[in-house]
């Protein structure tokens, strides 16, 4: 919940008024998040509720660059009526602030949802040379010339995390079995492996949650330093995330009135959210900001003490949850980690949920959370990617015999975009 200035917190007040009592009924609009952002367009929508019998007529969207904009502005019209709508945005200019709503006109007064911002890209983001390993590079790990796989099999990986981070362990072994150019050493030990050039090194020195290093870079900074000064230092260092965002404490605290949730998640033994502000509703000061800033720490740390460390941005699991108030808000705080990374072109991300939201044919799996009646959808993790392969590369049926909570087919995906991602650190373009 970003922190509201006096003005717009009345304004919400008035807006959250007006959705819950219309001529006696109760409404509700909620407005979906900004997804697909680009220099002049843009993804968005929204949800209409009504429990009595009030006509629902014209519904979608309308933007400006200034706070609080109205049908009047630019809109979409996504049809008519109850029910949840899509929206698509276009017109935008290039690296501006927008301010967007849901609006729908109830009995011919036209009521508001919850405002959202974005920024849209710079237009030449499409040549962008930002490191960022989603679900588009899963196939391009083939196209890696020989002279970066070389490169990354001199490279030390520190995947922090405790079981989830065993999924790009075991993908790697499984990218080496399918193609023998890949070869990987993995660990779960403090040392890590001696240096070699013979096969990329990935694991973990222990077991860790990610309060201990996002609330401690001084003794995590520490332990990256002292692996340099060892002369076998980390190349790259990764957050597994394990079920932070989700588990321990369900949805609860306060409501938050600019994505109408509740937060989730143990962090420090407590819920958390998006920002500091959030803290009045979870009663926790970390936050996911924590996280981000923690990883910037690290790489300014690296930098200013001279060792090669690059600290790598990374999503959360998808798998569990679905179709719950957890498992949306928890695409909330994956969606947040995007955004950020976005707005800086030397920030490098592992986009592990966008990774096994898709499978192997590029179809992306949502599911549905039912709030009161209002559908709100969210990313899941494809069934595809909960699955195995057999002796000859079949897929079937899945299990959890290796421990990190999603299939053979989707901890190979993982490894493919590892791949892509150490070769472009190593110098590669992509192309």
């Amino acid at each position: 919940m970003k922190k509201l200035s006096g003005t717009l917190s009345i304004a919400l007040l008035a807006i959250a008024s007006l959705l819950f009592s219309c001529h006696g009924e109760e409404v509700k609009i909620i407005t979906s998040p900004v997804t697909n952002i680009g220099a002049t367009s843009a993804s968005s929508g929204g949800s209409v509720y009504s429990k009595g019998s009030a006509e629902v007529g014209e519904r979608g969207v309308c933007w400006g660059i200034s706070a609080s904009p109205t049908f009047l502005a630019d809109r979409t019209i996504d049809g008519y009526g109850t029910g949840t709508f899509q929206s698509n945005l276009s017109g935008l200019t290039e690296l501006t602030d927008y301010y967007i709503r849901a609006y729908a006109n109830i009995d011919g007064d036209v009521l508001y949802g919850n405002e959202l911002t974005f920024t849209t890209e710079t237009s030449s983001s499409e040549s962008s040379s930002q490191i960022i390993a989603d679900h588009t590079v899963v196939d391009k790990y083939n196209k890696i010339p020989q002279e970066y796989i070389e490169k990354v099999k001199k490279m030390l990986v520190w995947v922090a995390g405790m079981s989830h981070s065993l999924g790009y362990q075991n993908g790697a072994v499984l990218l080496e079995t399918l193609d023998s150019r890949f070869q990987i050493e993995t660990w779960q030990s403090d040392p890590p492996p001696a240096f070699s050039d013979k096969y990329l090194r990935i694991g973990r020195p222990f077991k860790s949650g990610v309060n201990a290093w996002t609330t401690d870079v001084e003794s995590y900074s520490s332990v990256m330093e002292g692996q340099n000064n060892s002369g076998n230092p980390y190349n790259v260092f990764i957050y597994g995330w394990s079920y932070e965002t989700t588990w321990n404490n369900p949805p609860g605290g306060g409501l938050d009135p600019v994505h109408n949730i509740h937060w989730a998640g143990d962090a420090g033994g407590f819920r958390w959210g998006l920002d500091i502000g959030d803290k009045e509703l979870t009663g926790n000061p970390i936050c996911m900001d924590t996280y981000l800033a923690a990883i910037e720490e690290y790489n300014i740390r690296a930098i200013n003490r001279g060792y090669p460390t690059v600290s790598v941005f990374s999503t959360g699991p998808v798998d569990e949850n679905g179709g719950t108030e957890c498992g949306f808000q928890r695409e909330l705080k994956n969606s947040y980690i995007r955004s950020y990374v976005k707005q800086e072109e030397s920030r490098i991300l592992f986009d592990y949920a966008d990774i096994l939201v898709h499978n192997n044919e590029g179809e992306k799996y949502t599911a549905t959370w039912n709030d009161g009646g209002i559908s709100r959808s969210h990313s899941q993790i494809h069934p595809d990617n909960l699955k195995d392969y057999d002796s000859s590369w079949k897929v079937v049926s899945g299990n959890d015999a290796d421990g990190d909570h999603i299939g053979e087919v989707g901890a190979l995906r993982l490894a493919k975009a590892i791949w892509w991602l150490l070769a472009r650190i190593a110098g590669w373009d992509g192309e």
